[in-house]
């Protein structure tokens, strides 16, 4: 056990030959207060420089967490099986902290919402109840996996990327899907947004 934005205090440079975030950076730039803030992705920045330095040359993060989907400027309308859970978005949408979370209401059982937000509130209410009190404080998705690549090659000299991809977590669909109806602005069925990502660094 130990801080995870100083690693160095730890571990000698080039020491360790692994490191694996799973689920956990998301819950870093969540939880973490730094430079006075939540939500700060110099969080990321910080933790990753870190793990980068004690790294030996050619060891590897392994990184697994939630992405945003792209294009994000894209919507999607989701229909509630039950019109009293549209009452859960809009107690989420106050209750959220990791960002601004907005919807336009169609009817009296269907939205519309940013497709990035829209997935961040169905991760929520893909856990329920007992979960609620702790997913409205993270933000799971905070980098598209381009936005990620090009984060690390930014941030971390030498680095190479031996693996970026996504994959939609399983359970949400069987989860979701008795719900809501999902669809695209032209109300076409569409499926899940894949939910999250694995990312292999390499130190060169």
């Amino acid at each position: 056990k130990g801080d995870a934005l100083n690693l160095t205090n730890y571990f000698k440079d080039n020491e360790i030959d692994t490191i694996i975030y799973s689920s956990i950076i998301h819950e870093l730039y969540s939880y973490i207060e730094y430079e006075g803030k939540k939500f700060n992705k110099n969080t990321i920045k910080k933790s990753l420089k870190e793990a980068y330095q004690i790294l030996s040359v050619g060891g590897r993060i392994i990184i697994r967490d939630g992405i945003m989907t792209e294009p994000i400027n894209e919507y999607r309308i989701i229909e509630f099986n039950n019109v009293e859970d549209l009452q859960i978005l809009k107690r989420y949408c106050n209750d959220f902290q990791g960002r601004t979370i907005k919807y336009e209401k169609i009817n009296e059982n269907t939205v519309k919402m940013l497709v990035n937000d829209a997935m961040e509130f169905l991760y929520t209410y893909t856990w329920g109840e007992q979960s609620y009190p702790l997913e409205v404080k993270e933000q799971f998705g905070y980098f598209t996996i381009k936005e990620y690549v090009e984060f690390i090659k930014e941030n971390l000299t030498n680095s190479k990327i031996i693996e970026s991809k996504s994959f939609l977590q399983s359970g949400y669909e069987k989860n979701l899907l008795p719900k809501i109806n999902i669809y695209d602005e032209n109300m076409n069925v569409v499926k899940l947004p894949d939910s999250t990502s694995i990312i292999v660094i390499e130190k060169g």
